[in-house]
C-alpha cells in the first residue's frame, strides 16, 4: 500500500494536468488550477525538508571537525542569517505589500549576486579550455566545429567586420550560419529533450518509473 497508494496518485494527478491541454471547459481549467495551487504549497514544504535535511547533513560534521568543516560552518551560518533576516517583520511585510526589509535585499544583492557573477566569471576559463580541446582538427567533424566557431567568432568582432571586400560577406556567411545549421541543430535538440521528457512523465505516470518512491 505504501507504494501503490502514491502510484495511483501520481497516476490520477497526472492524468488529469494532462488533460487541461484537451479540455477547454471553464470548470476543468478551475479543477487544474486548484491543483496547481496545492503543488506550490507542496514545493514549499519540500523546501522545509530539504531544509532539515541541510542541516542533518552538515552540523555533525561541523560539529566532529571533519572533512571541509570549515565551509560547512560559513554555509550553516549563512543559512541562519538569511533566513533570520528573511523572517524579521515578515508579518507587516505581508500585509502592506512591502519588498524585502533593507537587510535582507542588502544580503542578496551585495553578497549572493556577487558571488554568483564570480561562479559564472570563473566557468568562462573552463569553457575555453574545453574548446581548446574540442577545436582540435582531429577528424572532419571537429574540423567543421573549428571552422564554424572561428568564423562566428572572427565575423562578431569588429576587427573582422573591418576586412576589406570580404568583412561583409563574412558577417553575412556568420548570420546564416547561426539562423540556419545552428538553429536546426538547437532545434533538434529542443525536440528530442521534449520527447525525452514526455516518456519520463508517461513512465511516472503509468507506475513504470518508480525512482521517486525509493525504488529502482
Amino acid at each position: 500500500m505504501k507504494r501503490t497508494l502514491p502510484i495511483l496518485i501520481t497516476f490520477v494527478v497526472g492524468v488529469i494536468m494532462v488533460g487541461e491541454f484537451f479540455i477547454p471547459h471553464w470548470r476543468y481549467r478551475a479543477l487544474t488550477g486548484e491543483m496547481l495551487e496545492w503543488g506550490i504549497i507542496l514545493a514549499a514544504g519540500a523546501f522545509i525538508l530539504g531544509l532539515i535535511n541541510l542541516v542533518q547533513v552538515h552540523l555533525p560534521t561541523v560539529v566532529q571537525r571533519g572533512t571541509d568543516w570549515g565551509y560547512k560552518a560559513v554555509l550553516l551560518v549563512s543559512l541562519a542569517v538569511t533566513l533570520t533576516m528573511g523572517f524579521a517583520n515578515g508579518k507587516e511585510r505581508l500585509a502592506s505589500g512591502m519588498e524585502a526589509t533593507f537587510s535582507y535585499k542588502w544580503i542578496f544583492d551585495f553578497v549572493y549576486t556577487p558571488l554568483s557573477a564570480t561562479m559564472f566569471a570563473l566557468l568562462a576559463f573552463y569553457i575555453a579550455s574545453a574548446g581548446f580541446r574540442a577545436f582540435r582538427a582531429r577528424n572532419a567533424e571537429a574540423t567543421l566545429l573549428l571552422v564554424a566557431a572561428a568564423l562566428v567568432m572572427f565575423a562578431s568582432v569588429p576587427i573582422g567586420e573591418g576586412v576589406p571586400v570580404i568583412g561583409e560577406y563574412l558577417v553575412v556567411l556568420k548570420d546564416w550560419t547561426l539562423d540556419v545549421p545552428n538553429n536546426a541543430a538547437r532545434r533538434a535538440i529542443f525536440i528530442g529533450a521534449a520527447l525525452g521528457a514526455i516518456s519520463t512523465g508517461l513512465r511516472v505516470i503509468l507506475g513504470l518509473e518508480r525512482s521517486h518512491l525509493g525504488g529502482e
